[in-house]
């Protein structure tokens, strides 16, 4: 039996480095499977010592390592997207057969291609109020499930006789939810990219290609029933890892609204799934963080700071893309750190952290951090010490509240403090001045710290 599986959770809004850090665990554990939930437009960057790198969206980041991947039941998967990934781990990477490596819950929900087109026209839509999508459509799928489950495509269905009339059925509702949008107005520079969303709802050359693609993956993927997860996967010795997409802050609930995916990506969301699947053994929950605050899209970013974007972002990277927004970073923001920790339910649910891309910090001499907003005492929202107050109201009221904190985050003004680092000391040192300063911060203790891209540059304890 399985007797340990980790749970990584990203403690921001995404982008935190989850990738290094599951390979990481997959290098120096005996890992048997990367169970994946959440969304199919994750992107998950791995870098490894022999000089393979590559951001990984379904299959697991211990890929490189030949451990199998399973999708669980709380993954949306991207049909079109796998065959995609496969032939990019193929020609790129010399993994012959990536499908080898994959098995799939047979109720795990399939965005496709029109999802994907209804993301970008509503965020088109917004003009100059973006929300931030990365437009694959997995948000889109989640929420017509909801409303219309009748229509929806599970990885049971991609074999059904009859997928080429749900395809269509898909594209027929999406046209029809779509027309108010699609009549109304546009921003100047993005009428091109509205036009050629709509010739892709009216193409039926398209709709043919997508019913091709969709049964390619049939032919290709290993639907297994619900049951795998606890009788097959779980029974095995060793250990698992699951790795789940967005972040805390991204959360549906415990975000910031509107600026959230469609989906959950609390923790206690995968203990609930390995509980349900008979999984009765230690659970290790590990919190990531990168060493400074990092946002790619709209939304809440009260340390935002331009220059140390330019700093530490290079190239085209802070450029970002129409859909997502551009990327900002700024300095360390333990605020809204201990805001996603006592979202997950405070410190006591993790048994430790990650920090990343710590070697950045490095590069720069200096430690950015904020301890406290200014502007920041609205008693409906924070703690006489400036803490945020979570809010467990549930439903279209903590929606309300939500979006309300997002407002009033865009308000505050951090108090930036600067620690001097030296990158001449030992490794040991600098585990010891990055463990120490976010343990008197969070009070939960560092067991990762990444000083580089690749599984030789985690520091471990």
């Amino acid at each position: 039996m399985t007797s340990k599986v980790y749970v990584v959770t990203d403690l921001g809004p995404g982008d935190g480095g989850k990738g290094g850090v599951i390979h990481k665990i997959c290098d120096m554990s005996q890992i048997h499977t990367v169970i994946k939930r959440g969304g199919a437009q994750g992107s998950h960057g791995v870098h490894t010592s022999s000089g393979e790198k590559f951001a990984f969206s379904q299959w697991g980041c211990g890929t490189f390592s030949g451990i199998p991947t399973h999708i669980s039941e709380q993954m949306i998967i991207s049909p079109e997207g796998l065959l995609n990934e496969a032939e990019h781990l193929k020609y790129l990477h010399g993994i012959q057969n990536a499908f080898s490596l994959l098995t799939v819950d047979e109720e795990a929900l399939c965005a496709t291609p029109f999802h994907g087109v209804a993301s970008r026209l509503r965020e088109l839509a917004r003009g100059n109020n973006p929300r931030g999508t990365i437009g694959t459509g997995v948000g889109e799928a989640y929420r017509s499930y909801q409303k219309l489950p009748e229509l929806a495509i599970k990885a049971r269905d991609l074999a059904i006789p009859d997928l080429r009339d749900r395809l269509a059925a898909i594209r027929d509702q999406v046209r029809s939810e779509l027309q108010p949008i699609i009549a109304g107005d546009f921003l100047a520079d993005d009428v091109t990219a509205v036009t050629k969303e709509v010739r892709l709802l009216e193409d039926d050359g398209f709709l043919n290609y997508i019913i091709d693609r969709f049964a390619e993956v049939a032919k290709q993927v290993r639907v297994v029933g619900h049951e795998y997860l606890g009788e097959i996967i779980l029974a095995q010795e060793g250990a698992a890892v699951v790795e789940t997409s967005h972040g805390v802050l991204t959360d549906r609930l415990a975000g910031f609204h509107p600026h959230t995916s469609a989906i959950r990506t609390l923790p206690r969301f995968t203990h609930g799934m390995l509980r349900n699947a008979g999984y009765k053994g230690q659970i290790v929950d590990l919190g990531v963080t990168r060493a400074y605050a990092i946002r790619h899209g709209a939304g809440p970013l009260p340390t935002a700071d331009p220059g140390m974007t330019e700093r530490l972002l290079d190239g085209s990277a802070k450029h970002g893309n129409r859909y997502q927004g551009k990327v900002r970073v700024g300095p360390m923001d333990f605020v809204l750190l201990r805001y996603a920790i006592e979202a997950c339910g405070g410190p006591r649910s993790f048994d430790g952290l990650a920090v990343t891309w710590f070697d950045q910090i490095l590069a720069d001499g200096v430690w950015e951090m904020c301890d406290h907003y200014a502007n920041a005492d609205d008693p409906a929202f924070f703690e006489p010490s400036g803490k945020i107050k979570t809010s467990q109201s549930g439903g279209a009221q903590q929606l309300e509240h939500q979006h309300a904190l997002g407002r009033k985050l865009l308000d505050c003004s951090p108090e930036i403090t600067r620690l001097p680092v030296n990158a001449d000391v030992s490794k040991d040192e600098l585990y010891g001045v990055c463990a120490s300063t976010l343990e008197s911060h969070v009070d939960i203790p560092v067991r990762m710290v990444s000083t580089g891209p690749t599984e030789l540059d985690k520091l471990c304890r």
